[in-house]
């Protein structure tokens, strides 16, 4: 009876550390057993190490990577690397098409340029003269009027000497129009000519969007290193 009382002991005391080591495995954190940039088994599990979230998956800066826990920091970052880069690609062949069509429009702006400038000038001149003939014809007017004052308005010569008058402040007024229309004219033309420093600045603005977005994708490959480094 001792023999088994004593068989019976070991037993129980077996028993009891076993109960005992399961029960501190089972308060003791999965993640706890993890570390940062550490193999891992089933892609895309998720887990936290030092108050961090990790997920299991290939680092993707590393080469023939293999299955680790990586920081959520570091798939963000590649998200965010992974979209400029594409937008850098659309981008660039937007604009490799926007400097084609601007370079082919300056150019021919630029041949066109020489005519557009001498056709402005004949506009100018032919403006100055309206308005010469508009200062004449007011002349005229105004002494048209005089001479009606003088003679008396209601008297026969007076009333020729108004119409006159008329007659000369309408063609003043025409010279004053025709004059206007050739300034526009003229200013149509240089309006022309001056698009050329406008196409140029627009293709200076696109060719600086090109060069931004390089920037934003040298920064978020930066940025994608920084948060990806192994064991990180």
């Amino acid at each position: 009876m001792r023999n088994s009382f004593k068989f019976m002991g070991k037993g129980a005391t077996l028993l009891a550390a076993s109960s005992l080591l399961m029960a501190m495995t089972a308060v003791i954190p999965a993640e706890a057993a993890n570390k940062a940039g550490a193999r891992c088994t089933k892609a895309n599990a998720k887990t936290k190490i030092g108050g961090d979230k990790y997920v299991c998956t290939k680092n993707p800066t590393v080469k023939k990577a293999k299955l680790t826990w990586v920081w959520v920091g570091c798939i963000d970052s590649n998200k965010l690397y992974l979209e400029s880069n594409a937008r850098l690609k659309t981008i660039t062949e937007s604009a490799a098409q926007a400097v084609t069509m601007l370079d082919s429009e300056i150019v021919a702006l630029k041949a066109e340029a020489p005519n557009d400038e001498a056709e402005a000038k004949v506009f100018d001149q032919k403006a100055a003269d309206a308005k010469v003939k508009q200062a004449e014809a007011l002349a005229k007017a105004k002494a048209a009027s005089d001479e009606a004052a003088k003679v008396g308005a209601t008297t026969t010569a007076g009333k020729s000497y108004t119409s006159a008058a008329d007659q000369w402040t309408k063609a003043a007024r025409s010279y004053e129009l025709a004059a206007r229309n050739f300034e526009r004219s003229a200013a149509s033309l240089r309006d022309k000519i001056n698009e050329v420093a406008k196409k140029e600045k627009q293709k200076a603005n696109v060719l600086q969007t090109v060069e931004n977005s390089k920037t934003e994708v040298k920064s978020t490959l930066q940025n994608r290193k920084n948060a990806c480094k192994p064991g990180l």
